[in-house]
């Protein structure tokens, strides 16, 4: 993966997880979202699995070798 992208990707996955910390240890979530975040700690456990999830994606590449670009 070329630098321009893993950068911002990975910074935003460092980002995401932060606001998941926050979520869990404080119950304080961003001020766009608190209107539908009825229990932050759930929502801040979702926010870590999806961090977690695009910084592996970003480390070992987005695509699976054995896949066919077809899609037969």
């Amino acid at each position: 993966m070329t630098p321009y992208i893993a950068v911002p990707l990975v910074l935003f996955a460092l980002f995401y997880a932060a606001s998941g910390v926050a979520a869990i240890a404080r119950g304080w979530v961003l001020p766009m979202n608190r209107r539908r975040v009825r229990v932050p700690r759930i929502y801040g456990w979702g926010q870590l699995m999806v961090a977690f999830a695009l910084r592996r994606q970003t480390a070992f590449g987005f695509s699976a070798s054995g896949t066919r670009a077809s899609g037969h």
